[in-house]
C-alpha cells in the first residue's frame, strides 16, 4: 500500500503538492566528456559517490520540505550511519526539482518552517564555539575547463545578480543563500552530519585570523568568518584555489567548525563540500561554451 508518507518522500511528488512545474532538463554533454573530480580525505572519489551522497540527501530535504520532521529526522539518520545505496537515474531531475521547490516556498516560509532547527542550533553553535578552538573540514574539487579567477568570480557573482537557484541546486542541504549586501551572504543549510539546519552569515572581506592558513601557492580565495546572529564567530571558511598547469583549475576548499563538535560532522561535511563544488564547478563550466562540459553536476 503506498501511504501519504511514502508519497512525500519523492521530489515529484513534493513538487507536484506545490504546484511546481518543473524547469527545462539541462542539455546532456557528450558521450565520455570530463567531468569534476572530488577529493574527499586526500583520496580521488569517484562520482558516482558523491552522486550516491546526494541522492540520499535529496530524499531527507524532501521529508522536511514536506513538514515531516521526525521522518526527515530519521532519514537523515539513515543517510548518515546505514548509508543505503539509492538509484541516482532520476537524481538529475529530482535536483533542478528539489530547487524550484524551495524557491516556489520562498525565503519567509522556508523560515517558519526551519525555525525549530534554528531554535536549537543557534545557541548550540554559540556554545561550541565558546571555546575559540576549531576543526577542519577538508576537501578538493578539480575541474578540466576555465580557471580559479574565472570560478571565483562567477561564484561571487551569483549572489550579486541574486541567482539563488545557481546557490540552491548544487546541494540539496542548501535552504537559502543571498547577499544581505555584496560581500555578505546568508546562509540556511543542514552542515554535513548536524542534522539540524543552522543559520550564519559569511563576511568575505572578515577573514583575519580564521584558522586555515593561506597557501601561496593558491593565490585565488574566498575566505571569511561565519556568524551567528548576534555577531557571534561559530566558523569560517577558506577555500583556496589555483589553475592547473594542464588547464582547468583546482579549488581547495576548507571549513573550520567549533571543534567541541562531534567528529562525525567535521568528515561528515567533506562530502557536502564535494557535492556542492562540483555542482558549482559544472554549472560555471556551463556558461564557457564550445561544449566542453559534460554530464550532469
Amino acid at each position: 500500500m503506498v501511504t501519504r508518507r511514502t508519497l512525500l518522500t519523492t521530489v515529484p511528488a513534493l513538487a507536484a503538492s506545490l504546484g511546481v512545474v518543473a524547469p527545462a532538463a539541462a542539455a546532456p554533454g557528450r558521450l565520455g566528456a570530463p567531468a569534476p573530480t572530488a577529493y574527499v580525505g586526500g583520496r580521488v572519489v569517484p562520482r558516482a559517490a558523491v552522486r550516491q551522497w546526494e541522492a540520499r540527501r535529496v530524499r531527507v530535504a524532501a521529508q522536511r520540505l514536506s513538514n515531516h520532521l521526525p521522518t526527515a529526522l530519521l532519514a537523515d539518520l539513515d543517510a548518515l550511519l546505514r548509508r543505503p545505496a539509492r538509484d541516482t537515474s532520476t537524481l538529475d531531475r529530482d535536483r533542478e526539482l528539489l530547487a524550484a521547490v524551495k524557491l516556489e516556498m520562498g525565503a519567509a516560509r522556508l523560515r517558519r518552517l526551519l525555525a525549530p532547527d534554528l531554535a536549537l542550533s543557534t545557541p548550540a553553535g554559540r556554545v561550541a564555539a565558546r571555546l575559540g578552538t576549531w576543526a577542519v573540514s577538508r576537501a578538493a574539487v578539480v575541474a578540466p575547463w576555465g580557471s580559479a579567477q574565472g570560478f571565483a568570480d562567477w561564484f561571487t557573482a551569483r549572489g550579486t545578480v541574486g541567482d539563488e537557484r545557481a546557490l540552491l541546486v548544487a546541494c540539496p542541504d542548501h535552504y537559502l543563500i543571498r547577499d544581505l549586501r555584496p560581500g555578505l551572504q546568508e546562509v540556511v543549510e543542514v552542515t554535513g552530519g548536524a542534522v539540524l539546519a543552522a543559520r550564519f552569515v559569511i563576511d568575505y572581506a572578515d577573514h583575519a585570523g580564521l584558522p586555515v592558513a593561506e597557501d601561496p601557492l593558491l593565490p585565488v580565495r574566498l575566505a571569511g568568518w561565519a556568524r551567528a546572529e548576534g555577531g557571534d564567530r561559530i566558523g569560517g571558511v577558506r577555500h583556496q584555489l589555483r589553475d592547473e598547469p594542464g588547464g582547468g583549475f583546482r579549488a581547495e576548499l576548507a571549513v573550520a567548525f567549533p571543534a567541541a563538535l562531534p567528529r562525525w560532522m567535521i568528515t561528515e561535511h567533506r562530502w557536502h563540500l564535494a557535492c556542492e563544488f562540483s555542482g558549482w564547478a559544472t554549472a560555471y563550466g556551463a556558461t564557457l561554451g564550445g561544449g566542453a562540459v559534460g554530464g550532469t553536476p
